[in-house]
């Protein structure tokens, strides 16, 4: 079984919430892949996408890239000074996400009121789990879910666009 695992599991409750909407307001014929946070002990599944949202002492950063998958996809917190100067161990794809300007992923303005609202910005171009290449692109994720901070949306977003729903669908979902 292929998933998708989050080094740190600070409000995976929520951000799971956030993806299943997207998933399912989005009326995709397959489903999400099984989204976890990181657990001390075996891994006992190859990741597909692993998820390295903010630092966690407890996450043993080699080991788990032996679980990922050849070719899998790091999706990676630009914006956390614990993955300055990751070396990738095999082939994988590499996508970043934060308010740093040269992360594939960014959010070019924020507004927090009774919702949160985020202006998402494709910096480059990436392909998703189904080989479908995603061009740069601006778009708008509104969402009523408080809990979340601004990077755990755009990691969330960055797991939608890669499972293959499109920005334009992220944008209409009324989360």
């Amino acid at each position: 079984m292929n998933q998708i695992l989050f080094a740190n599991d600070i409000n995976l409750l929520f951000i799971d919430k956030f993806l299943r909407k997207i998933y399912s307001d989005s009326k995709r014929d397959n489903f999400l892949p099984s989204v976890s946070g990181f657990m001390d002990g075996e891994l006992r599944h190859k990741i597909q996408v692993l998820v390295l949202n903010r630092e966690n002492p407890n996450f043993d950063l080699q080991k788990t890239f032996e679980a990922v998958v050849t070719n899998g996809i790091i999706v990676m917190n630009a914006d956390e000074k614990a993955y300055a100067g990751l070396k990738l161990t095999k082939p994988m794809q590499l996508i970043t996400y934060g308010y740093n300007p040269k992360s594939t992923i960014t959010a070019s303005s924020v507004d927090i009121h009774e919702y949160i609202s985020l202006q998402c910005c494709i910096q480059r171009q990436f392909t998703t789990l189904g080989g479908e290449i995603l061009e740069p692109q601006e778009f708008l994720v509104r969402t009523s879910y408080l809990e979340l901070k601004e990077d755990d949306i755009l990691a969330a977003v960055t797991v939608a666009l890669l499972c293959g729903v499109s920005a334009d669908e992220i944008s209409s979902v009324n989360i």
